[in-house]
């Protein structure tokens, strides 16, 4: 049986300074991406955009937020702004207390819509 049944159960036992940055990711990404849905996978919060295919992860850990992006070698980023050794995938550390540069995150997060599976 998985750990986290959910995502709300995955997010409500993280450390409490990154909990509030969780969700605000989790509700920026549903904005920026709003035909996502969800699930836990490999025991993370998943999205899974309109064509069925999972494309972003959230990690949790004691003090910042991996946002990732699972299939990060088919992204755009000239300015090498995703961290990470893995080619498929990579991730933008996000601190509490520190600016979410949106515009940068939304347009990682546009370029998974029309990641087909």
């Amino acid at each position: 049986m998985p750990k986290h049944a959910n995502i709300d159960q995955y997010i409500g036992d993280c450390a409490e300074p990154v909990v509030p940055l969780l969700k605000e990711l989790r509700a920026f990404i549903h904005t920026t991406l709003p035909n996502a849905t969800e699930a836990m996978q490999y025991g993370a919060p998943v999205f899974i955009n309109a064509n069925n295919a999972p494309v972003i992860y959230l990690f949790g850990s004691r003090d910042h937020v991996n946002l990732g992006f699972l299939r990060s070698a088919e992204l755009s980023d000239p300015q090498g702004i995703l961290q990470g050794s893995g080619k498929p995938s990579k991730h933008v550390k996000v601190f509490p207390g520190q600016p979410v540069y949106k515009p940068t995150l939304r347009a990682f997060i546009k370029q998974c819509e029309i990641m087909m599976p």
